[in-house]
């Protein structure tokens, strides 16, 4: 019996990876292998465990879907319209195929929007993938931040102490965004997300990337990765 059982695969690398102990070093002057990157011919669905030729995928999630992305097996398109499935209307798919889908997602509004972001879903702990995808939101914008931070607890936000007195009219939505994507309310629809006249451009792409945040959790940022790795 061979030591890889993934020998003569796309596999292999990643198996001798795993396999290799922590901090481990060739002998000698050999040379170290560089960081591990996904290619497409990895992550063909007939390596996936749950693969069956007379079957589709049983799953109602991909389990390598932050690898499909890395390695670019898997469109952004592709990801928002499985998302959005049942709900995507004309209005607001052309708003996506102008705005979203010829370029690289666009997370974070800035490093201050990213630190927060990280520092505040690390602190709260119990915050579920739909209210870290809600404290995306709400940290990106400080008029917004400095009315919730006294009311963001560990598992949530109290929504109804929030008060919104004197907020900036471009704001509402992606507060109200933040609102919907906690607590499953229906505060801003797919046709206020169609509007640029609710919803600004940059709020936008932010609460798309929150709703994909919300389904997918962290392996939507690959996308990001995507971009600055073209640079």
């Amino acid at each position: 019996m061979t030591r890889y059982f993934m020998r003569d695969t796309p596999l292999y690398q990643m198996e001798q990876m795993m396999m290799t102990p922590p901090h481990f070093k060739p002998r000698g002057h050999g040379l170290r292998q560089p960081a591990f990157h996904y290619q497409a011919e990895d992550v063909d669905c007939q390596y996936c465990t749950n693969y069956s030729k007379e079957n589709l995928c049983p799953l109602c999630e991909c389990i390598c879907l932050g690898e499909r992305i890395e390695a670019g097996s898997l469109s952004l398109a592709k990801v928002i319209e499985d998302s959005l499935r049942g709900k995507l209307r004309m209005r607001l798919w052309k708003r996506l195929a102008q705005e979203i889908y010829p370029y690289p997602l666009q997370t974070f509004r800035s490093d201050k929007h990213r630190s927060r972001w990280m520092h505040w879903r690390t602190s709260c702990r119990r915050l579920s993938q739909r209210n870290q995808a809600a404290l995306f939101l709400l940290t990106a914008y400080d008029d917004i931040w400095r009315r919730v931070i006294w009311r963001i607890e560990d598992d949530g936000f109290d929504f109804d102490s929030v008060r919104l007195a004197g907020i900036q009219p471009e704001l509402y939505s992606v507060y109200q965004a933040a609102k919907a994507i906690s607590t499953g309310s229906q505060n801003i629809t797919i046709a206020d997300l169609a509007s640029p006249e609710l919803v600004t451009d940059e709020a936008f792409h932010l609460i798309v990337c929150a709703l994909l945040l919300a389904r997918y959790g962290d392996a939507i940022l690959n996308f990001e990765r995507k971009k600055g790795d073209a640079n």
